[in-house]
């Protein structure tokens, strides 16, 4: 497990540590004050070399260069890099770096922009490089490099224009690379999960002990939820913001009950659990993690939740903006715990340089005299 985190230049992280982290750790903080940018850069640092690690925030914020400059450029890259770095500038020498205590296999990464000859690089790549039209072949290039601390893992050059843009072409033909001492990482955004991602993790659940752990999960929500099935391919549609793939057969009714019919929080808690288990022995990340739940099941998840990852080894990373989130944590920490606890609260705060950590023990405390640790 990662006990601690160092990450410096990435986003508005100009420099920052996360300290005495356990196994369920709960982000808190204001709007802005670099909480998604955390559960990003332990994805960067656990994906083991993995170049599109880097680019899934990206994608994911809509970080884009502007029509109006690719136009006026002759470029079509379409995401902006700029924005992984302190300062929203890309350019020879920007870089940043994530990395873990010694003891931790993790290691750390660098993330580094330099100047590539462009004509080299079309000998000895088979990426293409993505350049404006005015661009000769012989003049300085960017690309993206990465050096790992602890590991003699092989290099990669993403290509990358004056603009910090690169092309999606550029990143969909990269090669996903897994190596030994990458783990299992599953990241939940704020708008949730993807049907045809959620399905395929039910899926591969089917007729393994795990199975259940899903079904209980909805049951958190619904107790009459006696089995959960998915719907055949043809029968899926894909409208944005869907939540379908899904049945369900509740006690005393012969119907089937599609999921959406059930409110967001039943396809909130479905991809916790299975997140959960498709991350077995690696890392679960969730961006408000609170989304479309009610505070009177949050109990309920959190047990699902702790109780699930010491099972399968998983280290919880999450976030809130909710007092109801964090106070229900204090369901699962023990009040007598202080040194090594499993169970940490880390509020983030804007301009300081670390988290302030939450042992069990403080946030039993603050829960039963209504302090405020946001």
């Amino acid at each position: 497990m990662i006990s601690n985190i160092n990450i410096e230049g990435y986003r508005g992280l100009r420099e920052f540590s996360l300290n005495k982290l356990g196994r369920v750790n709960l982000l808190v903080g204001a709007n802005n004050c670099g909480k998604t940018s955390i559960l990003e850069a332990i994805q960067i640092l656990a994906s083991a070399g993995d170049p599109l690690s880097l680019a899934d925030g990206v994608i994911r914020r809509g970080e884009r260069i502007s029509d109006s400059i690719r136009r006026r450029n002759g470029i079509s890259a379409d995401h902006d890099l700029s924005h992984l770095f302190y300062g929203h500038e890309v350019a020879p020498g920007q870089e940043f770096t994530i990395s873990t205590d010694e003891k931790c296999t993790l290691g750390g990464v660098t993330v580094h922009v330099q100047e590539i000859n462009r004509l080299e690089h079309s000998r000895q790549s088979s990426l293409p490089f993505e350049s404006g039209s005015d661009d000769a072949l012989d003049a300085p290039a960017w690309a993206l490099n990465v050096d790992w601390t602890h590991h003699d893992f092989p290099t990669f050059e993403l290509p990358i224009n004056s603009f910090g843009g690169v092309s999606f072409d550029s990143l969909r033909r990269y090669p996903r690379r897994r190596f030994e001492t990458s783990i299992p990482v599953r990241h939940i955004s704020t708008s949730g999960l993807s049907i045809e991602a959620v399905v395929q993790m039910f899926e591969d659940l089917v007729l393994t002990p795990e199975e259940g752990l899903a079904v209980d999960a909805l049951r958190t929500i619904e107790p009459t939820i006696e089995r959960l099935a998915t719907v055949s391919a043809n029968r899926r549609s894909s409208y944005p913001g869907e939540r379908g793939g899904f049945v369900v057969k509740l006690t005393n009714f012969d119907q089937r009950v599609p999921i959406g019919s059930m409110g967001d929080g039943m396809w909130r808690m479905l991809g916790l659990a299975l997140a959960l288990v498709n991350a077995e022995g690696g890392i679960l990340l969730v961006d408000e993690i609170d989304t479309g739940l009610h505070y009177t099941v949050m109990d309920q998840m959190w047990r699902l939740l702790s109780e699930g990852a010491r099972k399968l080894s998983v280290q919880v990373f999450a976030t809130t903006h909710s007092r109801d989130c964090y106070e229900s944590l204090a369901t699962i920490a023990h009040p007598d715990v202080s040194d090594g606890s499993e169970v940490t609260v880390q509020r983030i705060e804007a301009g300081r340089s670390s988290s302030v950590s939450f042992t069990e023990q403080e946030i039993v405390a603050a829960a039963e005299r209504g302090m405020e640790v946001r």
